[in-house]
């Protein structure tokens, strides 16, 4: 074989690994049992372990904000259905090891679309939001400087509301105030590390009151301030999506 036919042939089979490589299939679940859960329940419990997902009592919408790192209100074009009817979910990779968030994201895509024949698009839309920038004063937190893994908790009770984040970016703290007001919250403070925050809130605010509305929390417990506007969101919108298949 002369040196030009070989460069030939290894140029072919540089083409072909290539295109095996772009055409290669997303990452799927190995089995996955879906049924209607028709207890009536209001909670839902999501549980990995392993290789294996557990859905208990999740509708659509749910598994779809999962699938997407979505909030609710970036959602349209959902049927009535996607928020009212409830499903248990068994799914397993075939592998002991973790599942890691980003390979969920996809493997619950590649799920909604095999079972739910789930089609979307996004857009970006305009639409009233709010933009989170730093207070004159400057922020009332510091960039963190312990070990460990980033965490964010929220708790609520009739009267007061606690987020706490740990080594965690300003665009989660945004994403999270997003989902309290049922708004998009757009970061723009600049602020770039991972900061340790607590915050405390009345989030059904009366005259009898002892904490702060979100709003001012925001301002005088972090030193950033909430500001009405108009802005880009991300929109996922659904194109189809039908009841699942059977198992």
């Amino acid at each position: 074989m002369t040196p030009a036919n070989f460069r030939t042939l290894a140029a072919i089979a540089g083409f072909a690994l290539s295109c095996g490589a772009q055409t290669q299939s997303p990452p799927a679940f190995e089995v996955a049992s879906i049924r209607r859960n028709l207890s009536g329940g209001v909670n839902t419990k999501i549980n990995i372990s392993g290789g294996r997902l557990t859905v208990t009592n999740g509708s659509l919408k749910t598994l779809i904000r999962n699938a997407y790192d979505i909030l609710s209100f970036q959602l349209a074009g959902e049927p009535r259905w996607l928020d009212t009817e409830m499903y248990d979910i068994e799914a397993t990779t075939g592998s002991s090891e973790e599942i890691a968030p980003g390979q969920l994201k996809l493997l619950l895509q590649n799920l909604l679309a095999d079972r739910f024949q789930l089609k979307v698009h996004w857009e970006t839309r305009e639409t009233s939001v709010y933009a989170l920038v730093i207070e004159k004063n400057g922020p009332r937190f510091k960039e963190s400087t312990a070990a460990g893994e980033p965490s964010i908790n929220t708790s609520k009770g009739p009267a007061r509301a606690r987020m706490i984040g740990a080594r965690e970016p300003i665009s989660i703290l945004a994403g999270n105030l997003g989902n309290q007001l049922g708004r998009f919250v757009l970061d723009q403070t600049g602020l770039k590390g991972v900061y340790d925050w607590t915050l405390e809130w009345d989030p059904s605010l009366t005259p009898d009151s002892t904490q702060p509305s979100l709003f001012t929390a925001v301002r005088d417990q972090l030193g950033l301030r909430l500001k009405a506007t108009k802005g880009p969101m991300e929109t996922l919108v659904i194109d189809n999506a039908q009841r699942p298949s059977g198992n």
